[in-house]
């Protein structure tokens, strides 16, 4: 194996960064566990949310995948964990009927005429084409897909929505092939994660817009301009930028890298400094594109004659007008972006980041070393970042990491209400915390503690996770146990 398969290996296989069925996994039990703490709340939606529950995966994929009822289900989620007592959007259009019918398609494709997929048997994709509405519901679920798509990406802009013919649907299928040829691992695996690819026309503060992906505003959607889709290698390097967000959007629907999302990173070549999250998202893709345009360079006679030639070069886009970079000429390729924005998220900021934020980039940079020497040096923390010992359940439980407390000799008992749904074969457990609702992941050690707070006093408790765990793991019991109570999940046994 050559070192490029082995990065495109390890780029694509990572089970919590980058396996595409165990992240859906995680997303499926946390759709489940949200429509079952919805139900509670809305009885009259109650017997559709049940009955979606209770759905095979195949069946719930393509409802889950839908942007309109996506884009509902997580504000509802938002709206919970706010503890607020907004009604629930995604209730409301259950209650119409849209999710009625049961057969792998969703809602918006539903509608769509004529019904397109751009790489079947690559990825659940449909083509926005055109809406043909039939009932009442079909022209509410219409009517919602415009205007999130007129509310996020054509904000404030001339910008609008192209009807693709048949060489644009057609090249960026080719695009997906040549792409899943090249990177068979990391790069088909971010075409599960496209739900809607459509095509636009726009213009942002930085010229042209070439493509984007959906993330919150409008989930599992990504639109490129149509002029992106005429050449192969054009199209793969696009749907690979744009399906590594919508990746990383599901990776964080189930999971923390960061404890302050919020917090400002300057950037060379920008004028505005970006949100740690946003470097993040930056960061992943940069480190791909690193990839790709290495496997591009070394690609073979038979790709070249199937596909054309590729780019001769790295480009990366301009940097902005009066930006640092945009004075000087630095920070042209995606190495050196992906090696500042590591080194910012990690050795400047990374008390910022959960222990997973921290692997994360790690993983990123690690796995370009062989063709990078020395990129990895940039996620080395300048000082040790404080984080919980080996065996402790870390940033497992909602991304928190709280110090060991003196346990209560009365034990510890499972709180109430909470929705728990079991992963055993990736060692987690999902729950749902009460007062307010919210996601708890739990890793296998968090998820043996919960177990055994089952109302038992603290020597019994003690002695339940010395020999589940063994002996050397006894002093992880008092982190894990503080993680539990902060998360909500369990309370001292006489409360």
């Amino acid at each position: 194996m050559n070192p490029l398969s082995d990065i495109d290996l390890t780029l694509g296989t990572d089970p919590q960064f980058s396996d595409v069925a165990a992240i859906e996994t995680r997303n499926l039990a946390r759709y489940r566990l949200g429509m079952r703490v919805l139900a509670r709340s809305r009885p009259g939606a109650a017997e559709r949310l049940g009955r979606l529950c209770a759905a095979g995966d195949a069946e719930l994929r393509p409802l889950m995948y839908d942007p309109v009822l996506r884009n509902a289900f997580e504000n509802d989620m938002t709206f919970l964990e706010r503890g607020t007592a907004e009604p629930s959007g995604f209730a409301a259009l259950l209650e119409l009927g849209v999710a009625d019918v049961l057969d792998g398609v969703g809602p918006c494709e539903r509608l769509t005429r004529p019904r397109v997929q751009p790489w079947p048997g690559r990825g659940p994709a449909w083509v926005w084409t055109e809406l043909d509405p039939a009932t009442r519901a079909d022209e509410h679920v219409a009517g919602r897909l415009e205007d999130l798509l007129a509310g996020t990406m054509l904000r404030e802009s001339s910008g609008h929505r192209v009807v693709p013919d048949a060489d644009m649907i057609a090249g960026a299928g080719r695009g997906a092939e040549l792409l899943a040829e090249l990177l068979p691992h990391a790069g088909a695996g971010v075409l599960p994660h496209i739900c809607l690819a459509g095509f636009l026309r726009d213009e942002g503060v930085d010229g042209v817009v070439n493509s984007i992906a959906g993330g919150d505003p409008i989930p599992s959607a990504f639109f490129m301009a149509p002029e992106r889709a005429a050449d192969p290698w054009v199209a793969a390097e696009t749907l690979f930028h744009e399906g590594l967000h919508l990746k990383l959007f599901d990776v964080l629907r189930t999971g923390s890298l960061a404890r302050d999302p919020d917090v400002l990173v300057p950037i060379p070549w920008r004028i505005q400094p970006w949100s740690l999250t946003r470097v993040l998202f930056a960061l992943h893709v940069y480190a791909h594109l690193v990839l790709f345009r290495a496997a591009a360079a070394q690609a073979g006679p038979e790709l070249r004659g199937r596909y054309g030639e590729p780019p001769a070069t790295d480009f990366v886009d301009m940097p902005t007008p009066g930006s640092q970079a945009g004075e000087n000429g630095t920070f042209t390729t995606s190495a050196e972006r992906a090696a500042y924005l590591g080194e910012q998220a990690v050795r400047v900021h990374g008390g910022m980041l959960t222990a997973e934020g921290r692997r994360f980039v790690r993983w990123l940079l690690g796995a370009l070393e062989p063709i990078e020497p020395g990129i990895a040096s940039a996620a080395t923390p300048a000082v040790p970042v404080g984080g919980p010992a080996g065996g402790s359940a870390g940033g497992s439980v909602g991304g928190a990491e709280a110090e060991p407390r003196r346990l209560d000799p009365r034990g510890y008992r499972q709180a109430t209400p909470v929705e728990a749904f079991p992963l055993p074969e990736q060692r987690q457990l999902v729950a749902v915390s009460p007062s307010p609702p919210r996601f708890r992941w739990l890793n296998g050690h968090a998820w043996l503690i919960y177990a055994l707070c089952d109302g038992a006093d603290l020597p019994t408790l003690r002695d339940r996770y010395v020999r589940a765990a063994g002996p050397g793991a006894a002093g992880g019991l008092e982190r894990g146990v503080a993680e539990l109570l902060a998360a909500g999940l369990i309370e001292p046994a006489s409360v």
